[in-house]
């Protein structure tokens, strides 16, 4: 095996890249990230990053000199679009394909959008470091924020919110806050502590569409009739794993890429890692 191909330039496709080198593979290493930022820490981007308490030098997971040391080939700012397991090869968004002798899929997942969600600015989810700072702007003291989805990101995101000065509800249907993840218990346990930094949760609702207002968000509509005002709207329900350019290769795709207990995607070569990989545990 002379060449390894990555392809997502997270934290799963870094310490895939970082772990070869340690182990001691010697040939051309290749990482592909569609963002034009070098791999970064994403949990601050609902936090400290979005508090404005951190700058985006602080979440970056190897300083631009220290990539040096693991002799990549970066490709940044590339998005693969396709992949032939029979030739080996990854197809690029420019038109350009990349050969490998082995493969790693580390493309993350994307936020779901809202069902029949408008193009209005104000609209907004948050994966991306742009993402993050772009919301960052638009958090300031009296502004009006509504977080679509009361899981981990939407909490997150409404606490901070919140300690910048903005007036927040969450909007959630299920009965209580982060009920997947902790249950009914634990969940309103969550909520009493963010009603008592005067975030307003309402459970079992049901959101049915946007107000506009010249092309910009001003407020969400509820099936009870309901209108609450906002200037800022962040949808957090959930993700999708990024399989879409997956689609005629071959894997086996079932809400990510089905693989064996070592990751292996059945392809020749074609390994998954993060949050894309579906294995049994």
């Amino acid at each position: 095996m002379e060449h390894v191909v990555v392809v997502g330039a997270s934290l799963a496709g870094l310490r895939a890249c970082e772990t070869l080198r340690t182990e001691g593979f010697r040939g051309r290493i290749t990482l592909i990230g569609d963002e034009d930022e070098v791999p970064y820490d994403r949990p601050p981007l609902s936090k400290k990053l979005l508090a404005g308490e951190w700058e985006p030098d602080r979440i970056r997971l190897r300083k631009p000199e220290a990539f040096d040391d693991l002799q990549l080939d970066l490709r940044l700012g590339q998005r693969a679009v396709g992949l032939d397991t029979d030739h080996r090869v990854v197809s690029l968004q420019d038109d350009t394909t990349v050969g490998y002798d082995g493969l790693v899929i580390a493309t993350g997942a994307a936020p779901r959008p809202f069902p029949g969600q408008p193009d209005l600015a104000g609209i907004v989810v948050l994966r991306t470091l742009a993402d993050s700072l772009a919301l960052r702007d638009r958090l300031h003291e009296g502004a009006r924020v509504v977080v679509i989805g009361a899981g981990f990101i939407g909490l997150e995101v409404a606490a901070t919110a919140r300690a910048r000065g903005c007036t927040v509800t969450v909007l959630e249907g299920a009965p209580s806050p982060l009920i997947r993840g902790l249950g009914v218990e634990m969940g309103t346990a969550v909520a009493s502590v963010h009603a008592r930094h005067d975030v307003e949760i309402r459970c079992g609702v049901q959101v049915v569409g946007f107000e506009d207002a010249s092309g910009a968000v001003a407020g969400v509509r509820l099936g009870d009739g309901t209108v609450i005002g906002a200037d800022t709207v962040i949808v957090g329900i959930g993700v999708t794993p990024n399989t879409g350019w997956l689609d005629t290769s071959g894997l086996t795709l079932h809400d990510g890429i089905v693989c064996d207990d070592a990751l292996s995607t059945g392809a020749p070569g074609v390994f998954a890692a993060g949050d894309v990989a579906r294995w049994h545990n």
